[in-house]
């Protein structure tokens, strides 16, 4: 190989490279950025309740729950048991007060929970409103000692 096609070969690596960077540095400060700016809820009915502290029920990821890695000593969620009541308060919101992303993923494969890519960004919050009565066990999945459950009674 001649010095001009090697220098040539180099200055196309070099090109791949700064555009392989600049590729995700542009994701990471529009696609994501606008992501963790957002701090909108997420709901699966149809019309968002008008939550008051009694017709709702209120978890929050408390800061420093990413810390949060022993599952045999859970923590993070604050209260890490709510009981609800349908058609009274069944509609909860989980807020993010942590530095970190967090998730509200159920632990059996139920259709309800934030697992969604990127999870509930810090100072965001997630809003479920549950419509059957049962156990609901939850968990983060950034963070093994995050777990929960809701309790929704008839």
């Amino acid at each position: 190989m001649s010095k001009s096609s090697s220098t040539a070969v180099g200055v196309i690596v070099a090109v791949l490279i700064i555009g392989a960077i600049a590729s995700i540095g542009y994701y990471q400060v529009v696609v994501v950025g606008s992501k963790a700016s957002s701090t909108t809820s997420t709901t699966t009915s149809t019309t968002q309740a008008a939550c008051t502290p009694t017709t709702c029920a209120y978890v929050n990821i408390s800061a420093g729950a990413s810390g949060c890695t022993n599952a045999s000593d859970p923590c993070g969620f604050s209260p890490a048991t709510i009981t609800v009541v349908l058609g009274v308060n069944n509609t909860v919101i989980w807020t993010n007060y942590d530095a970190a992303v967090h998730t509200v993923t159920p632990v059996t494969g139920s259709a309800w929970g934030s697992s969604e890519d990127p999870g509930i960004m810090p100072n965001g919050n997630y809003t479920y409103t549950f419509s059957s009565a049962g156990t609901y066990n939850y968990h983060c999945i950034y963070h093994a000692g995050m777990l929960g459950e809701v309790i929704v009674k008839s």
